[in-house]
């Protein structure tokens, strides 16, 4: 309890320093807890049963930062907008970042690169234990989607739609 009070107040104090970050992210980063009940993204610590993510890597847990959470943001948005060129406005795989839910898994790598695995699930999507728990699903299309951020690097891998039904 005391680590998490901590982190909130790490995270609420250090908003106000975050430097370029555009002011749509820092809004969402200022409004974001991460637990608290009307929060849409939460940290999840890994969890090594998830081989299913984390096929070819043997990762290690690891914290993520107010900071580092900020610079997530403008790598996914490079890989949204590269993932929808050429699709049509009506595409049922064209991506937004708004209207999900967003899980944050924070990993090493084997180089010691740290890696942000983000599962992304439409607003409307009821499941109870989204804060602790993936939520296995198929099928959904654009509504269920998640994509692997090395923050070492800046880039992106890894990103995966539901298929459709």
């Amino acid at each position: 309890m005391k680590k998490f009070i901590l982190v909130t107040l790490i995270m609420f104090s250090s908003c106000k320093d975050l430097k370029k970050t555009d002011n749509k992210v820092e809004e969402k980063l200022k409004r974001t807890d991460f637990r608290l009940a009307n929060s849409d993204f939460t940290i999840i610590e890994f969890n090594p049963e998830w081989y299913w993510i984390f096929q070819d890597e043997k990762p290690t847990a690891t914290e993520l930062s107010l900071d580092e959470l900020s610079k997530i943001e403008p790598i996914l948005k490079k890989a949204i907008e590269k993932h929808n060129e050429g699709l049509e406005t009506d595409s049922r795989w064209r991506l937004e970042l708004e209207g999900y839910k967003r899980q944050y898994v924070a990993t090493l790598n084997e180089k010691g690169e740290k890696e942000i695995w983000l599962n992304f699930f439409c607003l409307d999507f009821e499941f109870d234990k989204w804060r602790s728990e993936i939520p296995l699903v198929e099928d959904g299309g654009n509504c269920f989607f998640n994509i692997k951020i090395n923050l070492t690097t800046k880039s992106y891998k890894d990103l995966r739609i539901n298929s459709i039904a």
